[in-house]
């Protein structure tokens, strides 16, 4: 009887690792493409991420010391304090409770990729293969549905929770990356298995008619061509620029037509209110409102996550927020003899690329956002966890 009771922990956590976590994650990659409302997607994030990643937590408290160890845990642990204490400085609206909850989500995230990492690495990537198995019927519906129904100057959206196409161009980009990575690294028959999704998820990135995903294509496949430095690579390079040019001449309105989307100023008045308290920044959740001289509009964010972490979190957090971005990119930079960490740091390239010229907010419940920063981070420490476990046994 003592026995099953000391086992119990034990058991329980690693039933939550091999089950109810990968099901969470693939509700959290997918989730927003096949439910109703993101109210949903926050349940089920509650219920198959957070609060089963904490109760393992609590089990198994020695489980917490390799991720514990990750630099870029560690790093975003650093990032997350800073500006839970910049809260004192921010005259924010929210209670302290409400802004302490959101890192805590996030951290959530980053505790529960490494509890399946740790206890089978193979698991965590048989859920993002499933994951990206199945949105390509998913983008394949969006599309057709979106052509049947098209009308000028029409964007993508797609199905689901989904309501902005420049928000649904980051869940539909990381699949497109995770299916470009693995058309590089594949071995040459295998890789020919990519061309179809790769097809389908470059028009659906493109009808959703957002730019900024086609600068953060051009900078993965850019950090893939150096990492799989081959025939591939330079097969990309020609496809990328030859597709470029297409769009120019066939298509110049998707690249031209809407201009700089009021960007140029919406940086320069960020980056004066910047300028206001540059090393501490104006405190997390901090009310910001700029209002672009002559017209009407008035916007909630700089449209750019480095400015959003300058303004929030100032100098000292735009070092911490860098810090664990290069940490990430240095992991997979160092084990690129390993595919996963290629296709991995292309994510987080990826998310940068997107991230300059969109969105602002720096901590967040789940939504689309975590595709560009939350969910590559994540991947990477978790594969790093995975490995190191791996080599140790």
């Amino acid at each position: 009887m003592s026995l099953a009771l000391g086992a119990w922990p034990r058991n329980t956590s690693d039933f939550i690792g091999q089950w109810i976590l990968p099901i969470g994650y693939f509700c959290l990659l997918t989730g927003l493409t096949w439910l109703d409302d993101r109210s949903q997607y926050h349940k089920l994030f509650y219920a198959l991420i957070a609060a089963p990643a904490l109760i393992a937590m609590v089990m198994q408290p020695k489980q917490l010391v390799s991720p514990l160890r990750d630099p870029i845990t560690l790093a975003f642990i650093a990032f997350s304090a800073w500006a839970l204490l910049s809260i004192s400085w921010s005259g924010t609206d929210e209670s302290v409770a409400t802004l302490i909850k959101r890192p805590l989500y996030i951290l959530m995230l980053f505790m529960a990729c490494a509890f399946m990492a740790q206890r089978n690495c193979s698991r965590l990537l048989e859920v993002v293969c499933l994951a990206s198995l199945v949105i390509i019927p998913i983008a394949a519906y969006a599309l057709i549905d979106f052509a049947l129904h098209y009308k000028p100057e029409d964007r993508l959206v797609g199905s689901g929770a989904l309501d902005n196409p420049l928000l649904s161009s980051h869940v539909f980009g990381l699949f497109c990356i995770a299916w470009l990575g693995w058309g590089m690294t594949a071995s040459s028959r295998q890789s020919q298995l990519a061309l179809i999704p790769l097809v389908v998820l470059s028009i659906t990135l493109l009808a959703t008619g957002s730019r900024t995903p086609i600068l953060a294509l051009a900078l993965a496949s850019g950090w893939l061509m150096i990492c799989c430095w081959n025939r591939r690579a330079l097969v990309l390079a020609v496809l990328g620029v030859s597709g470029v040019l297409a769009l120019l001449l066939i298509y110049p309105e998707s690249l031209l037509n809407r201009g700089t989307s009021y960007r140029l100023e919406i940086w320069q008045l960020a980056l004066e209110q910047i300028r206001l308290q540059p090393w501490i920044g104006h405190g997390f959740d901090a009310h910001l409102a700029i209002s672009i001289p002559g017209t009407n509009y008035t916007f909630r964010e700089p449209h750019s996550f480095f400015l959003g972490v300058l303004y929030y979190t100032g100098i000292i957090g735009a070092f911490l927020w860098l810090f664990m971005h290069g940490a990430a990119l240095w992991t997979c930079w160092r084990r690129r003899s390993d595919l996963y960490f290629i296709i991995a740091g292309a994510l987080v390239v990826y998310g940068l690329g997107a991230g300059l010229a969109e969105g602002g907010g720096i901590l967040s419940r789940p939504k689309e956002h975590w595709f560009l920063t939350w969910i590559p981070l994540a991947l990477v420490a978790a594969f790093n966890i995975g490995r190191q476990k791996e080599r140790g046994r």
